[in-house]
């Protein structure tokens, strides 16, 4: 391979990655794989593969430009090129991402990584909101209040308004399931399944990773000697899955 060849597929690369993730930023499915607090160093790196794709581009010399023979062509590299495969590495995260579908995470991974229903998912008791309204109040909202609550008995009969993905969990009633989310704090790799159950009669015909809405009150309950949100459904209706389908904590 010529060196000329290899630094434009060096510049293509480049401009495909930065094309690639803002793509990714435009339809939104960005969030699926990092936290929106990473939304502006993404739109930098972006424009940085763009502007370093268009300063290895090699120059094209001009058709009538006399030819020094004393001069050397300096659009040619001296010295040996970097191996091919180095490309194929570079150009791996473009080709993953144009041949695996972009998908949220939802009940398939919760056997990989189980989930939470009392994790107080914050650094301390001053970071947590406990004024939030209650139908207000996602799925992160309430796990946080029942752990922090000086009496969760106080909760007892508040409503509820949540959004999550219905997951079956076998320590749970036919009667029940649990409405899930996933939090992240940086990636997909740290994210975290959390969910509050939910007493419906229905329950067991709700197909798992469908969208639910469900409403009722809530009451504070344990599960295996741990603080648990517990919802008595008045009602449980199927939704679009929510353009952002995490929860930030």
């Amino acid at each position: 391979m010529s060196p000329r060849l290899y630094r434009t597929l060096q510049a293509l690369i480049l401009a495909a990655l930065g094309i690639f993730l803002l793509q990714k930023i435009w339809s939104g499915t960005l969030y699926w794989y990092i936290s929106n607090r990473f939304l502006a160093l993404t739109v930098f790196a972006a424009i940085g593969f763009l502007v370093l794709a268009q300063n290895i581009l090699p120059r094209r010399r001009p058709a009538a430009a006399p030819v020094d023979p004393d001069h050397h062509d300096h659009d040619h590299d001296h010295g040996e090129v970097a191996p091919a495969w180095g490309l194929l590495i570079v150009a791996l995260p473009v080709l993953l991402g144009l041949l695996i579908p972009a998908k949220p995470l939802g009940a398939a991974a919760i056997a990989n990584k189980g989930v939470n229903t009392s994790a107080p998912l914050a650094a301390s008791r001053e970071a947590v909101r406990l004024d939030i309204a209650p139908t207000d109040r996602n799925i992160l909202d309430w796990i946080r209040a029942v752990n922090y609550a000086a009496d969760p008995v106080s909760l007892n009969g508040l409503p509820a308004d949540v959004i999550g993905f219905v997951y079956h969990d076998s320590r749970l009633g036919n009667d029940e399931f649990l409405a899930a989310r996933f939090t992240l704090n940086c990636c997909v790799a740290d994210a975290s399944a959390l969910g509050v159950v939910v007493q419906w009669p229905g329950a067991a015909s709700l197909a798992g990773n469908s969208w639910v809405r469900v409403r009722g009150a809530v009451e504070a309950s344990t599960l295996d000697g741990q603080r648990i949100p517990f919802i008595k459904a008045e009602s449980v209706e199927s939704v679009a899955e929510p353009s952002q389908p995490y929860l930030y904590p």
